[in-house]
């Protein structure tokens, strides 16, 4: 059985989890609420049987109202995770006597682990009440800007967290509701290839005429990730060649490589042919990944018992790409640079720590100012940046 990894990338918002185990969901039971019951909606416009999500516009996050275990909060969206549930806690804010135990995590670097354990999960939403097992995790001491910039801000439902049968995800409305079987228009959702394997879906794209085997994730924040080492060394003039870190994962920093984002990549899907930017990496992909903001692209139609998935393509807003020149890590306490764009024009250097911005010295009161104001910025050409080796 597969391992399950799950990691955050800086670029593409995408976390995934390592079970020790193998896939973690299994349903015991499934109940419908009852109509007092449903009070799990965004906005007080919700109808019974439908979740309104919204899509966080700066870290392209789907997020939703659910109460698990009794907490009622806001919770992310996560179907490239096979775990039901993932609640995250601290040693100030862990359940009493939960134990933790230490996991390797095969994603970021080989010596990385993280604590986590199994535990029973109630999920409520406006559709469904489910009881099925998840994981709790419990996060290191962790530097100020973490929580701003990785996923783990929010507790995780997964794909089987949704606990329906058959449901559509519906990005023109931003909704989520239950359907029948007899409920389904093929004369606008098409059937598209798929899997359902290890509680998590597979879809089937054809990208520069080869088709890849790709994760459904709605946890990845941008497109669409895939592992070609030779395309990146066959790297052309148009592609964007990147050299460092593409990713953050929990407890560590993913191995330094080459990876390139192209933007003039030939991508069909549900009878869609279209030009869109598709990153390319060396290695460190457990699976190629679609992510939400190619998924979004899409209204679908999920039938979860009888393994089928629908699409219906509409009306979407071009994908931009955004020419990003460095990123950034805080995880060790300092601003460093993580990833660089290799276009000629490189001034830092991976691994060099940012002393000062425009002669303000980097410390623990504006770090986050500055890590938040430099990683939405393409162009540094303007600020004064003094770093150190």
């Amino acid at each position: 059985m597969k391992n399950n990894i799950k990691f955050v990338f800086f670029f593409f918002g995408l976390l995934l989890l390592a079970s020790c185990n193998g896939p973690i969901g299994y349903a015991i039971h499934v109940a419908k609420t009852d109509n007092h019951q449903r009070k799990y909606n965004t906005n007080e416009e919700s109808d019974d049987d439908t979740v309104r999500f919204v899509i966080h516009k700066n870290y392209r996050q789907m997020l939703m109202k659910a109460e698990i275990n009794g907490v009622e909060d806001t919770v992310l969206f996560d179907s490239g995770s096979s775990i039901a549930a993932v609640l995250f806690y601290t040693d100030e804010n862990k359940p009493k006597g939960m134990r933790f135990y230490n996991v390797p995590l095969m994603a970021a670097d080989k010596t990385t682990k993280i604590r986590m354990t199994y535990i029973p999960v109630t999920i409520k939403h406006n559709m469904y009440v489910c009881e099925l097992f998840g994981n709790a995790m419990l996060l290191e001491p962790s530097h100020y800007c973490d929580k701003e910039a990785a996923i783990s801000r929010y507790s995780i439902l997964g794909l089987k967290g949704i606990g329906i049968g058959c449901y559509s995800v519906d990005f023109t409305k931003n909704q989520i509701y239950a359907m029948s079987r007899s409920q389904i228009d093929s004369t606008q959702y098409l059937p598209v290839k798929c899997k359902f394997e290890s509680d998590v879906l597979f879809i089937y794209p054809t990208i520069n005429g080869v088709e890849y085997e790709c994760i459904f994730d709605t946890g990845n924040g941008q497109g669409i990730l895939i592992q070609d080492a030779q395309r990146v060394e066959n790297h052309t003039e148009k592609d964007l060649l990147y050299e460092g870190s593409y990713g953050k994962a929990v407890g560590g920093v993913t191995e330094s490589q080459h990876f390139i984002i192209a933007p003039d990549t030939k991508v069909r899907f549900a009878e869609r042919e279209e030009t869109v930017p598709v990153m390319f990496m060396e290695n460190g992909l457990a699976f190629n990944n679609v992510g939400l903001q190619y998924l979004k692209r899409f209204d679908w139609i999920i039938d979860d018992y009888y393994n089928r998935v629908y699409a219906r393509p509409h009306v979407a807003d071009t994908m931009q790409l955004t020419e990003v020149h460095y990123g950034l890590v805080t995880a060790d306490g300092t601003l460093k640079i993580s990833t660089r764009l290799l276009d000629g024009n490189e001034v830092f250097n991976i691994g060099d720590r940012i002393i000062s911005v425009n002669g303000e010295t980097i410390n623990e009161d504006n770090i986050c100012y500055y890590y938040d104001l430099l990683a939405t910025q393409n162009d540094w050409s303007e600020f004064e940046i003094v770093v150190e080796n």
